[in-house]
């Protein structure tokens, strides 16, 4: 087995809640979900999404539903390569 260190965020308690039944219902665990965010960056060498500023009218603090539609899609689709990168 590969060794592994801790990595520490602090994290609103509301939006780790959120977050905590989002990932049940795609069956990862926050480490898992971190490893392939991890491995998304290494293979894109950046953030594997683009980053804007909201529009003027986007000025609400909430994530639009497109928006996490879009995240968890993405997850979707990229669990098997975070598997496959991380091993």
């Amino acid at each position: 087995m590969s060794r592994t260190v801790t990595v520490r965020a602090m994290i609103d308690p509301e939006k780790k809640a959120n977050v905590s039944q989002i990932l049940s219902r795609l069956g990862i665990n926050h480490s898992e979900a971190i490893n392939i965010f991890y491995s998304l960056i290494e293979e894109y060498q950046g953030i594997p999404f683009s980053l804007k500023l909201p529009s003027k009218e986007k000025t609400n603090a909430n994530v639009s539903k497109e928006v996490l539609s879009y995240l968890k899609e993405s997850v979707k689709k990229n669990h098997r390569l975070g598997e496959l990168l991380a091993k």
